[in-house]
């Protein structure tokens, strides 16, 4: 005990005698006492004093009006003084009515004095203690209610929100009031996010961390990572949970799992590499599967070593363009070789990557054999179809769906007259066509062509005649069909120059007619004239 600050205990007993017996014990023992006979005395004087004493020794059976138990109440009710009871009953009624106010236990009266020291000095702890519990209470408020990280205090069994910081009601879009009335599960999701126990359930048994969806005011579902402990908080235990929006950051990270998961399982070779040393830094799935070496033996590699037509010289000059800033990419087609030296040719999109004030290349590489091999085998067929239709006897001519010529071999130009320069481009039925009435015609029904590829003629063999560059008429036959290019259809014609074969007929028939000396008609002629002129007759 301090002896120049002495503790002051008020002595309230209206046995004049065993109120001097306590005080000489206590004054023996450093502390200084007051001593007063009646509960209203000292409501009194504790109410409207300034000063305060440190204890309270209490007499339960007081003449008067009001007891102690009723005079502790009226004083507890105004200032918070530790009260220690004195009583020369211990049963219990009398136990019962200590219990119903903040008391600090009792002392029978007559105890041994080292006995009322122990139970004064107790007293003293207890209300420190308790005062230390205030303290920190009042401070884990403070720094509860204050800070931005979204806090609640939930009551473990029922899971009801005792109480929500303001970063709480700003999280979740509630006033508080409004959350003081809510449980836990009103905020939160069925289950954790990895399926588990229902979140509710998590957080009221304590969790590090749990993750969960919660619900806001406004609908809008956010992850939280949730971490929970029990607090002791005005005599209760209850569950403190400090809640970390993570959405962002968990979008992020998928995102970025995402794109490590592109980048790792495409089937194109990616590299990144260093823009000074050259060195590998990363290669995928792709790149490894394909050429055959290790992670670790890449990172000993430049693209020099998989690139055999390029010297570490022509390889720098080829990144030139990007370092200094030129070009964006660079695409170019080379031959990879694998680490069993089979070779394969890529193309090569490459370009320069700049995060902050890091550098790399990145290289995105096709493997395009199937690619050559298909424009192989298309160059081939080009090349035959190309002979066939050069060196074809019939015309061969494509047009637009414009009307306009497209495509026009050389038996086009032979049987025709026009050469390809002349016609390209042209429409052709204005060339062939002299009567307008015609071409009109013409036009209309293209007009169907153009929507429909179908027409009159589409997907036959007809024969006609059409008018050669020089100004005379051919016989030819036209076998007509239609294409589909780019959503656009064209038409394809084949014509075959039929005038030899049709001066043929013309004399055969003639002969078959006509007398061969004379070459006047004959029987057949008549007969055949004669038919025609019966069946006319029959049909009128």
């Amino acid at each position: 005990m301090n002896a120049a600050f002495p503790k002051k205990i008020l002595i309230v007993e209206d046995s004049k005698l065993n109120a001097q017996i306590a005080a000489e014990i206590l004054n023996k023992y450093g502390y200084k006492t007051e001593i007063i006979t009646s509960g209203e005395e000292t409501v009194k004087k504790v109410v409207n004093s300034v000063q305060s004493p440190d204890l309270i020794l209490m007499d339960i059976e007081l003449r008067g009006t009001i007891d102690g138990i009723d005079t502790a109440r009226i004083i507890q009710h105004h200032k918070d003084i530790p009260i220690l009871f004195l009583t020369a009953n211990a049963s219990k009624e009398i136990m019962e009515k200590i219990k119903s106010v903040s008391a600090y236990g009792y002392v029978l009266k007559g105890v041994d004095e080292y006995v009322l020291i122990s139970q004064i000095e107790m007293a003293f702890k207890l209300y420190e203690a308790k005062i230390q519990i205030k303290k920190r209470e009042e401070l884990f408020h403070s720094m509860f209610e204050s800070h931005d990280v979204v806090m609640l205090l939930i009551e473990p069994e029922s899971g009801r929100i005792i109480d929500a910081n303001k970063a709480a009601c700003h999280f979740y879009g509630y006033s508080k009031e409004t959350m003081l009335q809510m449980d836990i599960e009103a905020v939160v999701g069925v289950s954790t996010i990895d399926g588990g126990q229902k979140c509710s359930e998590a957080l009221k048994k304590g969790c590090n961390p749990c993750l969960c969806f919660q619900r806001l005011a406004n609908g809008e579902e956010r992850l939280v990572e949730v971490y929970s402990s029990p607090v002791d908080y005005q005599g209760k235990t209850l569950m403190h949970l400090i809640i970390f929006d993570i959405t962002e950051q968990w979008k992020a990270k998928r995102e970025l799992e995402f794109y490590k998961n592109l980048f790792e399982d495409s089937l194109n070779e990616i590299y990144i590499f260093h823009p000074q040393t050259l060195k590998f830094i990363a290669v995928n799935g792709g790149a490894k599967k394909n050429l055959g070496y290790t992670e670790e033996e890449f990172k000993e590699m430049t693209p020099v070593d998989l690139k055999p037509e390029f010297t570490l010289q022509s390889f720098k000059e080829l990144l030139a363009p990007l370092s200094k800033g030129e070009q964006k990419q660079i695409i170019f087609n080379t031959v990879h070789r694998r680490k069993d030296g089979s070779l394969y040719p890529v193309e090569v999109h490459l370009e320069l990557i700049e995060f902050g004030k890091e550098k790399v290349y990145a290289a995105l590489v096709i493997d395009i054999t199937e690619r050559r091999t298909m424009e192989k085998e298309l160059k081939e067929r080009n090349e035959i179809l190309s002979t066939i239709m050069e060196s074809a006897g019939d015309a061969i001519i494509m047009l637009d769906d414009k009307g306009k010529v497209t495509f026009w071999n050389p038996a086009a130009e032979r049987i025709l007259g026009y050469s390809e320069e002349e016609i390209i481009g042209k429409d052709l039925h204005m060339f062939m066509i002299q009567d307008m009435r015609l071409y009109e015609a013409y036009r209309e029904a293209f007009k169907r062509f153009r929507s429909t590829g179908k027409g009159s003629v589409v997907g036959k063999t007809v024969e006609m005649k059409t008018r050669h560059k020089n100004g005379y008429e051919i016989d030819v036959e036209l076998s007509l069909s239609a294409v589909k290019i780019k959503d656009a259809w064209h038409a394809i014609g084949i014509i075959r120059d039929i005038s030899e074969r049709k001066r043929l007929e013309e004399l055969l028939y003639h002969q078959s007619i006509t007398d061969s000396l004379t070459n006047i008609y004959n029987r057949r002629f008549f007969h055949a004239d004669a038919g025609a002129g019966n069946r006319a007759s029959k049909t009128k």
